[in-house]
């Protein structure tokens, strides 16, 4: 798997959670500041920053827990850095075997299935 692979999925990840919440959020006065959080967001991920993705993903598990459940955690391993606060140890070992199984698939030079190899921890727990 190749890196742009991470980053395709991290931002698909990360702008179908943006969706979501903006659907779910469309009550929600103009002003109000998690409509700002929305707005830097989706610009972050205009750009591939993922520094401010990272901040602004940080401000969301700080400002706006509620809306935490619907985050999609392989945007947090992807991210990495203070996103991986938010993950407990025995989520982030896990995310680390699908690493190991990713790097080995390409050693032998075969195909990896990110989505496959988190069905198989699954069934392994």
């Amino acid at each position: 798997m190749k890196q742009s692979d991470d980053e395709t999925r991290l931002f698909q990840q990360l702008n179908g959670f943006l969706e979501e919440v903006t659907h779910k959020t469309e009550s929600l006065h103009p002003d109000h500041p998690f409509k700002a959080w929305l707005t830097s967001t989706s610009a972050a991920c205009g750009l591939k920053d993922y520094d401010a993705v990272s901040r602004q993903i940080v401000a969301l598990f700080t400002h706006y827990a509620d809306m935490t459940p619907l985050f999609p955690r392989d945007v947090l391993y992807l991210v990495g850095g203070d996103c991986l606060h938010f993950m407990p140890d025995e989520e982030i070992a896990a995310y680390q075997a699908i690493d190991e199984m990713r790097f080995e698939a390409q050693m032998q030079q075969k195909f990896f299935d990110w989505e496959q190899a988190k069905e198989s921890l699954k069934k392994l727990q």
